[in-house]
């Protein structure tokens, strides 16, 4: 089938398998259920009856109802090719985020000492707010400005609602929607990442928004059908009922520009145009009582740029007579002209999409700090001129990828840690990729299975020790830190970090459970201070004589012995890197890795991307400019800092350190690490 053709098809059923779209199959179930137990309880029919009257042909087979339908599948066409050309959240964001940097004089970090999941819950809450206000501010402006009402109103010309209802919409307002949307969320995040940093998270449900989800499973669906269901007048003047919103779509004059609210019924209570339900069931829907509206494409299409333009024409004539002759001429002449090139252009440029669309380009989200990517990505450029655009976070960019869903402009997904990348994995978020020179590139352990993401280089848990500790000779394996001989002796970063959590997961996967744990607690019985700090910070203590060893990965002592600061590189002279467990199986190693988004609007450059990096060429700037050794076999470095020596390492497959990693923070949580 024609890759066009097979993401359009996509794009038409994907709302029924996605909860944070309203027509998920979950959602039209629960209203299902919803509207049968009602019609028992109130017109005391039986469930088969209730189902008949619910699923009714003269209902989801009026003329009305396949209008619907057709606009869904046509929308989706048009909107493939509209939607990925209009601005991205992504470029919004990161555009205040660094105007921020400006306006502050730099990062402003409020509140340190909250809980995250109060961050979280904030920046939840902020945007769901947010979300609903405009969408009744835009929405109470589609019904008050004449030339947006031309388009609004072909979703009110349905006779019969049905959950698919909630598709009946022109293109135009479409993109007003999209464009609400992309502003919306991209000034949260910007807010909530500049001041709060990896603590901004989503608060979800199986994906969606809490909130939403909520709303959902309340029988959202059921605002468009003719199943008539009230909350009752208090509930209803906070949030918008099912049949305060078909009142909403009410052919009655007494109902017009009644409850504009999505959601939230308090923006209509702040506006003057709340109407309850009690005593206001509609008779008809639609926007004209006398005469018969065709539901055909061109009335839903072409109609409203007819009336758009007669609008438009008269506008102008109040305004500017001089050029009202001249004005009037042309419009008359090339109004259904125009109102047809327009379809017929946003026609052609959905058909000329593709996922390599805009080759030259590649969108990337990144934890990895800027400094630590932009020499890849500077050679990369070098090498094949595709811009490249970036978006920076420690975290959150897993939820912002399964938030922004199939409109995602993200291309490919770059992470620390096994951990983080399997995240990605577990919430369908990475597409398969299929690249002989990648699977050369890359041994199998350091690779997903089903090719989703892939190791770009390695860096070793290593044991910094005090070159004063005169017993240091004693240490040659993890196992050894237990050793009461270095009780009051040991630094390091708490364990709940995934560069500990992924140590400790080996640990459980080479001994089990219960000799993992018992190590682990004997580690934390031997801690010189309480865990604080990161991989540099245990180099400094040792340093300082706080301690005599510390647990570090082994590139944090390149960049400190290679640092422009003084002070740092002294930190380094310091000590001595022991990479343990020769004898045996290994010094325990993580990756840096990625892959490509699902929705990859770029996939081939982003494949092409991923093979750059596991080149000779780019293996090696892992080693000179990062101190990571390489995951391709046939590269070497030199080891001018010390940092990367040949070393024997644990060939486990990476895959079982987030296989472990449960356990892992289960043992973490109990020994207090």
């Amino acid at each position: 089938m024609d890759t066009l053709a097979l993401d359009w098809l996509t794009q038409v059923f994907a709302p029924l398998l996605d909860p944070k779209k309203r027509l998920f199959i979950g959602y039209l179930a629960g209203a299902i259920v919803i509207a049968v137990v009602v019609q028992m309880i109130v017109a005391r029919r039986s469930p088969g009856q209730s189902l008949r009257d619910f699923f009714s042909p003269k209902v989801w087979w009026s003329s009305s109802a396949r209008g619907d339908y057709k606009l869904l599948v046509l929308n989706k066409l048009i909107m493939m090719g509209v939607v990925p050309r209009l601005i991205s959240r992504v470029v919004v964001a990161t555009l205040l985020f660094e105007l921020f940097h400006i306006w502050f004089d730099g990062r402003i970090a409020l509140w340190p000492t909250l809980p995250a999941w109060v961050i979280a819950s904030a920046f939840t809450l902020t945007l769901f707010l947010l979300d609903d206000a405009t969408k009744y501010l835009l929405h109470r402006a589609l019904h008050r400005w004449p030339l947006l009402w031309s388009f609004h109103q072909v979703h009110h010309s349905a006779e019969t609602l049905t959950p698919v209802t909630v598709y009946r919409t022109h293109p135009v307002e479409a993109v007003l929607f999209a464009l609400r949307s992309t502003l919306v969320q991209a000034v949260v995040m910007a807010v909530f990442l500049f001041f709060f940093a990896e603590r901004t998270t989503l608060v979800t449900i199986i994906g969606a928004n809490v909130f939403l989800f909520l709303f959902n499973v309340a029988g959202a669906n059921l605002r468009h059908s003719h199943v008539w269901i009230t909350y009752g007048q208090r509930v209803e003047r906070w949030l918008i009922s099912p049949a305060q919103h078909q009142i909403h779509h009410s052919l009655e004059a007494r109902h017009h520009d009644r409850n504009f609210g999505a959601v939230l019924a308090v923006w209509d209570r702040l506006g003057g145009s709340l109407c309850l339900a009690r005593g206001n069931r509609p008779q008809a829907y639609g926007v004209d009582a006398t005469t018969a509206r065709p539901h055909t494409l061109a009335t839903l299409y072409l109609a409203p740029f007819q009336q758009a333009f007669k609008i438009l024409r008269h506008r102008i004539q109040q305004g500017r007579r001089m050029f009202s002759g001249y004005l009037k001429e042309r419009l008359s002449r090339s109004a259904l002209l125009f109102s047809v090139a327009t379809l017929v252009a946003l026609v052609a440029v959905s058909m000329m999409w593709s996922p390599v669309r805009a080759a030259g380009e590649l969108n990337i989200y990144s934890h990895r700090q800027p400094f630590l990517i932009k020499p890849f990505i500077d050679a990369y450029t070098a090498e094949t001129g595709t811009k490249v655009n970036v978006v920076y976070a420690s975290k959150g960019l897993a939820q912002r990828l399964q938030s922004e869903g199939a409109r995602s402009p993200a291309d490919v997904v770059l992470t620390v840690d096994i951990a983080r990348l399997n995240v990605y994995a577990d919430k369908d978020l990475l597409a398969p990729v299929n690249s002989e020179t990648l699977t050369a590139n890359i041994p199998t352990y350091l690779r997903d299975t089903n090719n989703r993401w892939f190791g770009f280089s390695k860096r070793a848990r290593v044991i910094a020790i005090s070159k004063q500790a005169k017993d240091a000779a004693n240490l040659k394996r993890y196992e050894d830190l237990a050793d009461p001989r270095w009780k009051g002796r040991i630094c390091s970063r708490p364990g709940s970090h995934v560069y500990n959590r992924a140590l400790v997961a080996s640990v459980i996967e080479t001994s089990g459970l219960e000799t993992a744990e018992a190590w682990a607690k004997s580690v934390v019985d031997n801690l010189a201070r309480r865990p604080q700090g990161n991989d540099r910070a245990q180099v400094k203590a040792i340093f300082e004589g706080q301690c005599d060893v510390g647990i570090i990965n082994n590139y944090y002592f390149g960049k400190l012995k290679s640092s422009e600061n003084p002070a740092q590189r002294e930190w380094a002279e310091a000590v001595t890197l022991l990479f343990p467990n020769q004898d045996d199986r290994g010094t325990h190693i993580n990756i840096s890795g990625g892959g490509v988004a699902k929705f990859a609007p770029h996939k081939a450059e982003a494949i092409r991307f991923l093979e750059f990096l596991t080149s000779p060429k780019a293996q090696k700037l892992y080693s000179t400019t990062n101190y990571e050794f390489p995951v391709n076999p046939t590269v070497r470095v030199e080891n001018t800092s010390g940092a990367l020596p040949e070393f024997k390492e644990d060939e486990m497959p990476i895959a079982r350190i987030s296989a472990r990693a449960g356990e892992a923070q289960k043992v973490i949580d109990r020994v207090g690490w």
